[in-house]
């Protein structure tokens, strides 16, 4: 059953709109950018540094992994809270205006242990500090990411959304990733929250005011399931199941590289941790600069493909990258300057295809049930995303300490890269079933298809 009917449909949205609206959500990818660049650094620096390390390796790594699995659980049930929410604000933003203080607070508070040493106070602080901002994430980020499903009509304009997204995100990533690290080289790590907590909250703020939502409110309460039943029926969908386990396996190579930047630049092409923004910031402006190639490939051909291909050349990247440094010609940082973007560029395809992809299985959902649930698979995406988030910590710090992450011994940093590659194997894989189609008309004649056996 199709019920558009349910949503407002009154013109296209203009490039003002998106702006705004991917402004609104600028702040996630911004502290994203810089906790998971500095945050395992700053807390288990490489021994013989001289930096002060906070908490044993074993904690940092559950730590961090435990805040991404309540990030990752809060997530459904926000997106079928926000679904069902109803004011005179709208659906989501409401949750985008309390979250957006919370969030900046907690931010800052990360880079404030109250011990200067390994300390059980430690743990605990940002144990709790983490509680905070990984609540106040996912109040911003779900509501967030379950707009466009209604603000783009059909797939153009959902992969205009999603590309101007991307473009702002990563020219973000950008200053994030070329100033952070000079920063906290310079000034120190809280020195260096501060700029981009505050710059993060400005922008989002900016971008909320512009948000307009677009759904009438008519939700039909009787017809939607308990949120524990609408959780077990998407999981047992073959489509749905096949996207989760191909987003868990590869989106969790993103934050693996990430953290392990700074480590390669001061244990592998042996520079201090502010030449980090080298490598982050060139990765991040050539994502920048490709955002129009994704945009064209992605308005051309089917994203299932597109998808598979980004994944392929990532594989290659990350096996590529184990060897940085011992290849025969220039020096480790051209090496790494080269061969990592191999990795890492792809990562900006496949953040924009994945948006669509996911509004394309909120299509699938409603031709199946009659019911728009934008926010709860926009919560799916979140727990299936970070729950592959939160093993990359504790892979992380497993790797380093089988394999060692000192200046003697960097062979844990080399391995993480056949990690990755190995992951984004298991997620191709998973994700060959896929069939959904780029828009509404597209998946029914797909399903229509498969029903007669075609």
């Amino acid at each position: 059953m199709d019920r558009t009917g349910d949503r407002e449909t009154g013109g296209s949205v203009g490039m003002g709109e998106i702006i705004l609206y991917n402004l609104s959500g600028s702040v996630c990818n911004l502290y994203d950018t810089v906790l998971y660049a500095w945050v395992a650094y700053f807390y288990i620096p490489p021994e013989g540094l001289g930096r002060i390390q906070y908490l044993p390796l074993g904690a940092m790594g559950l730590i961090l992994f435990g805040g991404r699995i309540l990030d990752a659980v809060t997530d459904p049930l926000i997106g079928y809270l926000s679904d069902r929410t109803k004011s005179r604000w709208g659906r989501r933003r409401p949750y985008l205006f309390l979250s957006y203080p919370i969030l900046l607070i907690s931010f800052l508070f990360i880079w404030r242990p109250p011990v200067a040493g390994v300390s059980p106070v430690n743990i605990l602080f940002l144990v709790v500090v983490l509680f905070f901002y990984y609540v106040a994430y996912t109040g911003v980020l779900i509501p967030w990411f379950a707009l466009p499903a209604e603000m783009g009509r059909d797939n153009t304009e959902r992969v205009k959304i999603a590309a101007v997204g991307v473009a702002i995100g990563v020219v973000l990533s950008l200053v994030a990733g070329g100033l952070s690290g000079p920063i906290f080289s310079r000034f120190g790590a809280f020195q260096m929250a501060l700029v981009f907590g505050v710059m993060g909250f400005v922008l989002s703020e900016i971008g909320f005011f512009g948000v307009r939502e677009r759904h009438s409110h008519t939700i039909h309460d009787e017809k939607t399931p308990g949120f524990f039943v609408t959780l077990s029926r998407m999981f047992t969908d073959g489509q749905v199941l096949s996207f989760a386990v191909m987003i868990t396996f590869v989106q969790l190579t993103y934050q693996l590289l990430m953290m392990n930047i700074p480590y390669l630049t001061t244990l592998i092409l042996g520079l201090d941790e502010g030449s980090s923004s080298i490598i982050l910031g060139e990765v991040i402006g050539l994502m920048a600069l490709t955002v129009p190639l994704w945009y064209l490939l992605l308005d051309r051909f089917p994203k299932r493909h597109v998808f598979r291909g980004l994944i392929i050349a990532m594989i290659i990247g990350f096996i590529l990258s184990f060897f940085v440094g011992r290849y025969p010609i220039g020096s480790p940082l051209v090496q790494a300057m080269i061969i990592i973007p191999i990795a890492a560029v792809p990562m900006g395809g496949m953040f924009t295809a994945v948006l669509g992809i996911i509004s394309d299985l909120t299509d699938y959902d409603e031709i199946r049930s009659g019911i728009r649930r934008e926010a709860v698979y926009f919560g799916i995406y979140g727990i299936v995303r970070k729950t592959g988030w939160a093993f990359s910590s504790l892979i992380l710090t497993g790797v380093f300490a089988l394999f060692g992450y000192s200046p003697d011994n960097p062979l844990g940093v080399r391995i993480i890269f056949l990690v990755c590659a190995l992951s984004c194997l298991v997620g191709l894989l998973a994700f060959i079933p896929y069939y959904i189609g780029d828009s509404a008309d597209e998946t029914r004649r797909i399903l229509n298809s498969k029903r007669q056996g075609k």
